[in-house]
């Protein structure tokens, strides 16, 4: 991986997880502090590192290895809370089709047995 692509990608990187923290915390400084303090740097860093080109030397490998390894789990967790969300809603569409299929053995039922009330336009024909 060339230099300019390795300090690319961990821009992308670190803008995601502002941006997911400052969403989260409802504070972009907020997101910065937690951001730093997790990866191990500076708000300041961060700060310089994704508004400048060449001001702010690369990260080391280690950080971006912390960077990394932080929107990792940010990844993992977002899955995990997707399926968690898909397990859910089938959960709750089981029940609504099983609700639905009594209904319609009801109401099949009650049209055999010629229960179901006529409208007075019916039964005018």
């Amino acid at each position: 991986m060339s230099s300019a692509a390795f300090t690319s990608t961990t821009k992308s990187a670190l803008k995601a997880l502002i941006e997911r923290e400052a969403i989260r915390t409802g504070s972009r400084t907020v997101a910065y502090e937690i951001v730093a303090q997790t990866i191990g740097a500076s708000t300041s860093w961060i700060r310089k590192f994704l508004a400048y080109d060449d001001v702010v030397a690369e990260p080391r490998y280690a950080l971006f290895q912390n960077i990394a390894s932080y929107y990792d789990s940010i990844c993992t967790r977002v899955e995990q809370e997707q399926q968690t969300e898909r397990a859910k809603y089938a959960a709750l569409k089981v029940e609504l089709d099983a609700v639905a299929k009594s209904f319609d053995r009801l109401v099949d039922g009650a049209a055999r047995t010629g229960a179901i009330a006529k409208t007075p336009a019916e039964e005018g024909e």
